[in-house]
């Protein structure tokens, strides 16, 4: 039933957008970590083993790229491929996107953001693990969920998915 169980770590200097993104997600049914301190988070990571991390590109101790960037040394038993997907105001041509895509993100949600986007984002890459390719990360269907039939639904007047 959409992100329903699912965990999600989010990495954001900002507590006010640590707590939208948690009172967008848990009415939706997700098991929510909000990290302010990017240094915490590969900890947070490695505990939690997310389903999703949402990771600030522009944050003053360490920046989203060198956080990912740690993450994908991990072993796949450690969260090393989490789907990633940043969540920053930082404009994003589609060099800098691709730069983040080589970093490790899957996907990119600009903010402000919608709800609805970001429900529909954690949404998406629930249930993915990334795999290596020659070099370059691409997400794959992970066997433990298999595909499920995707509906909406609305819970406390937020969309769900």
């Amino acid at each position: 039933m959409g992100i329903w169980g699912s965990k999600v770590v989010a990495v954001d200097d900002d507590l006010d957008t640590i707590e939208l993104l948690r009172a967008i997600l848990v009415p939706c049914g997700a098991q929510f970590v909000g990290v302010t301190a990017p240094g915490e988070a590969l900890a947070t990571v490695i505990g939690v083993m997310p389903d999703v991390l949402l990771v600030d590109i522009a944050m003053p101790e360490e920046n989203g790229l060198a956080l990912i960037r740690k993450v994908r040394t991990l072993s796949p038993e450690k969260g090393g491929r989490i789907p990633a997907a940043t969540v920053t105001a930082c404009a994003a041509s589609e060099q800098v996107l691709d730069e983040w895509r080589r970093a490790g993100f899957q996907r990119h949600l600009a903010k402000p953001f919608s709800p609805d986007a970001l429900v529909s984002l954690v949404d998406e890459l629930a249930g993915r693990v990334v795999e290596r390719r020659t070099g370059e990360l691409a997400t794959a269907a992970s066997s433990a969920r298999g595909r499920r039939e995707r509906r909406r639904e609305t819970r406390g007047g937020l969309p769900c998915r």
